[in-house]
């Protein structure tokens, strides 16, 4: 038995160092064709990626390990706990998470777990439906940057975001309703809560930035068909294809997230304790809820055909601050007001 274990350990072993020598012979062979890539996927992660997620991703981070996490968690208890049927710590990442934009819910959701603020089962649960693209990168990013219509971005994050929350309604019938009070207590100053958010969001950021790279470099080697550009990595591949999907298939693209995402969130599934076809099947689920929900969506709120014209003008995907954004900072700020006050009361 050991004989055949260690055979495919070493079967496993020889077929990864094939296909990563395949890799490394493709970058050097078409260095020209990777590097320009490279820039793209640069230009895509400095333009969309940074300026919309890491701001965000820090004051997110802030709150959940200072004492503002408190006010968060009892103003969204009632949905989290009898809705959702989720711990009250949760109600955090799940908020923060549907509007923060990929990988935000998952990043949220190891940070609890690591702290022991909820379960296996439950961090789980959080990565069955809370990976979206948030707010700054499905209205700003997508819709007003790349499709020219931020009417099409609302709708596409009212899609994505309605999927998300349906699966996590539907999927809480199995659990018991919570009962008990699961209330956060946080042991950090509010200077180290804001050292430890900032060093964690800036590894995480350029951990998307490093893969968005990486993915721009062998798409353009590989010349990957347009269709299926997104579904390996969604910043490039919307932003080079977009006139080719319609909203509704935007939207399921978008639940999707990509492979590129799902690489960046191998190590926080593996450590979580969560299949990877487990988690795959469920970005199938949410993509096809998303769907449906943007073609329901579309007959309330018609959106004008000329966003998806086949015209050559060509895209530039710089980032803009929009009200969405600046209210989100706004409201984080108030929390970190309100927490130092009550840093003060305690002494």
């Amino acid at each position: 038995m050991n004989y055949i274990g260690d055979f495919m350990k070493l079967k496993k072993e020889s077929i990864q160092m094939l296909l990563l020598t395949c890799c490394c012979i493709l970058l050097i062979a078409f260095s020209g064709k990777a590097k320009n890539g490279a820039v793209h996927g640069f230009e895509m992660a400095v333009n969309v990626i940074v300026p919309s997620l890491l701001p965000l991703l820090i004051l997110f981070n802030l709150i959940i390990k200072s004492d503002a996490g408190n006010a968060v968690q009892k103003l969204f208890a009632p949905v989290t706990e009898k809705i959702f049927r989720l711990p009250r710590a949760a109600g955090c990442a799940v908020i923060f998470g549907l509007i923060g934009g990929y990988p935000t819910g998952a990043l949220l959701t190891e940070s609890l777990f690591l702290n022991d603020d909820i379960d296996r089962e439950t961090a789980k649960r959080l990565l069955r439906f809370n990976i979206n693209g948030g707010a700054a990168f499905i209205i700003t990013g997508t819709g007003a940057a790349i499709l020219k219509n931020e009417k099409a971005g609302l709708l596409l994050f009212a899609s994505t975001t309605a999927s998300a929350v349906i699966i996590a309604f539907f999927s809480s019938f199995k659990y018991k309703k919570i009962k008990s009070e699961y209330s956060y207590c946080s042991s950090v100053s509010f200077g180290d809560a804001l050292n430890k958010s900032t060093d964690a969001s800036v590894k995480a950021v350029l951990t998307v930035c490093a893969y968005i790279i990486l993915f721009s470099a062998f798409n353009n080697i590989l010349s990957v068909p347009e269709y299926l550009s997104p579904v390996l990595e969604i910043t490039g591949g919307l932003s080079d294809n977009w006139r080719i999907f319609s909203l509704p298939q935007t939207a399921a693209l978008l639940s999707f997230s990509g492979i590129c995402i799902h690489f960046q969130l191998f190590s926080i599934i593996k450590r979580i304790g969560m299949h990877y076809l487990d988690f795959f099947i469920w970005r199938i689920i949410h993509a096809v809820i998303s769907y449906f929900v943007c073609l329901l969506l579309l007959k309330i709120f018609p959106v004008e055909t000329a966003v998806f014209s086949n015209s050559a003008e060509s895209i530039a995907v710089p980032f803009s601050v929009n009200i969405t954004l600046s209210v989100l900072m706004i409201i984080g700020c108030a929390v970190i007001v309100l927490d130092i006050e009550s840093r003060k009361r305690k002494c």
